[in-house]
């Protein structure tokens, strides 16, 4: 069996060369692209969050949202209350040594301040109203109140006291929590909401006057203009010139834990490590440029067909792969009598014996099957003898299909 010769044309050297910046940004412009969007659409996220109005956290008088205070704090500064916002107890302490005198607001949501950092609140001012305080607050600023739980009323609750800030209120609406008087307190009680339970207790103390407030729509953006909400808001926390505003944050908290490895760590580890880090991008961009770039090198060699099919004959002979030798033979017969019959490319050879069957109908099926897919030579005598039916085979198709 031959087959035909063709040669495979040398092609020119590529040249070797280094890639420009110029040609860098564009093979990379896409992805520079994407990260240039990617870092807009950050600044932008970013920008509309700070825009959106500073703290989440109750009772923030930077929080726009409905169960912060911003429009509490606002309406007291258009009053000409000095409202100072202190998120720390030094810059609490700092700010009422700055305005003596100056009331303290006070809410501990979170519970972030120990037992000694709220003794020392409770004494930065001698005029103190607490925002729904807990056990820990209550035993520190005001011990002659406790908890009374959640209100029983909450809607349309009268003063039914003499403190002029309730009486201005007249009504107020809201839950929260509810306080009592503890035997043997003076306190004076106001909004009542079942028989010992009370949503606004004043009582003096040691260091001075603290109003324990229980109401938090009397505070929030949302809750303060129901009935006399704001009234009571603005008459409890406007009675002096300055207001400071306290809410513990977590600046507040001592560490208490082991150490960390940072204070562990000697002060020279971290240059190091910088300097290491430094020096290692400095060498990778240096050995990087000076090996270059990886160029693709077309070798002229021309590499004949018959070479080719002669070499692998000779693997096959060598190896004694009769049965490998004649599936290579058939799988180039069955596709050239694919494309002689007509067949599509991914017709099966299931397929193309069958077509040969319907073109040579004297030849018996089982001859075809043995043929293409079969027969397994025994030597190579076997093997050339199949190699020339195949040939026969394929002679006959292509006269019976193109007479």
């Amino acid at each position: 069996m031959s087959a035909p010769t063709t040669e495979r044309r040398a092609t020119p050297l590529a040249e070797a060369t280094t890639p420009t910046l110029r040609a860098a940004v564009k093979r990379w412009r896409f992805w520079l692209i994407l990260a240039a969007v990617a870092i807009v659409g950050l600044l932008i996220v970013a920008l509309a969050s700070g825009a959106g109005g500073g703290s989440r956290a109750p009772y923030s008088i930077t929080n726009a949202a409905p169960e912060g205070s911003k429009a509490l704090a606002e309406v007291l500064r258009q009053q000409g209350v000095d409202v100072v916002q202190a998120d720390t107890l030094d810059e609490a302490r700092a700010a009422m040594d700055a305005a003596p005198g100056a009331t303290l607001a006070f809410a501990d949501p979170d519970g972030l301040l120990n037992d000694s950092r709220l003794a020392e609140a409770a004494q930065l001012s001698d005029r103190v109203v607490l925002f729904l305080p807990g056990f820990n607050e209550l035993r520190a600023f005001a011990p002659g109140v406790a908890s009374a739980g959640a209100p029983r009323d909450i809607d349309g609750v009268d003063a039914g006291c003499s403190l002029p800030a309730a009486v201005r209120a007249g009504t107020i609406i809201g839950g929260g929590r509810s306080y009592r008087a503890t035997a043997g307190s003076d306190a004076e009680l106001c909004f009542r909401t079942s028989d010992d339970a009370y949503d606004v207790v004043r009582t003096e103390t040691s260091d001075g006057t603290v109003t324990v407030l229980g109401t938090a729509d009397v505070l929030s953006n949302e809750g303060i203009t129901g009935a006399g909400n704001a009234a009571l808001a603005l008459n409890l926390l406007g009675e002096t010139d300055t207001l400071v505003w306290y809410i513990p944050t977590a600046s507040d908290v001592e560490a208490d834990g082991p150490a960390d490895i940072a204070s562990l760590t000697p002060d020279w580890v971290t240059p190091v490590l910088a300097l290491s880090v430094f020096t290692f991008i400095a060498a990778a961009i240096w050995r990087g440029r000076r090996l270059g770039a990886l160029v693709v090198e077309n070798l002229p060699v021309t590499v004949r067909s018959r070479e080719t099919m002669e070499g692998r004959a000779r693997l096959y002979a060598r190896a004694g792969a009769h049965t490998h030798a004649l599936d290579s033979l058939r799988i180039g017969t069955i596709t050239r009598l694919s494309r002689v019959l007509g067949l599509p490319r991914n017709a099966t050879v299931d397929e193309v014996i069958a077509s040969v069957a319907a073109v040579l109908p004297a030849r018996p099926l089982g001859d075809i099957q043995s043929i293409l897919v079969a027969a397994a030579p025994a030597n190579e005598a076997d093997l050339v003898a199949y190699s020339d039916r195949l040939l026969e085979l394929e002679g006959a198709v292509t006269r019976a299909v193109r007479p």
